[in-house]
């Protein structure tokens, strides 16, 4: 069976992605790693926080069934070889959604990110 390693990155989809970056770098003091303007990834730690403005992620805002914000998905860190097992046995089992994306059983989506 596939081993998840970690949490590569946790998704927030954010109202104002311009605010959240500098809540978390002026008040968390996280650093930037890359910034697109819709889309802002902080390093922490070993992970990344990722913030999303709606428009970025139509998939992941649709998920929050009309929130104005929340969690988009989460990125799971893999081996090249464990992410093939593991999207085989998603893929057969239903959970599979589009592209390299997958829900868990309420609706929520991840993907894996290999070393």
């Amino acid at each position: 069976m596939g081993a998840i390693k970690g949490l590569a990155a946790v998704v927030l989809i954010v109202k104002d992605p311009a605010a959240q970056k500098r809540f978390y770098t002026e008040q968390l003091g996280l650093e930037v790693e890359a910034d697109y303007g819709d889309a802002i990834f902080l390093r922490c730690g070993e992970q990344k926080l990722a913030l999303f403005a709606k428009s970025h992620h139509p998939e992941g805002t649709a998920r929050l069934e009309g929130a104005p914000k929340g969690i988009s998905h989460l990125e799971f860190m893999v081996s090249r070889e464990d992410e093939e097992e593991l999207s085989r046995r998603l893929t057969e089992a239903g959970f599979h959604t589009y592209r390299g994306n997958f829900q868990d059983a309420d609706g929520n989506l991840f993907h894996f990110v290999t070393e």
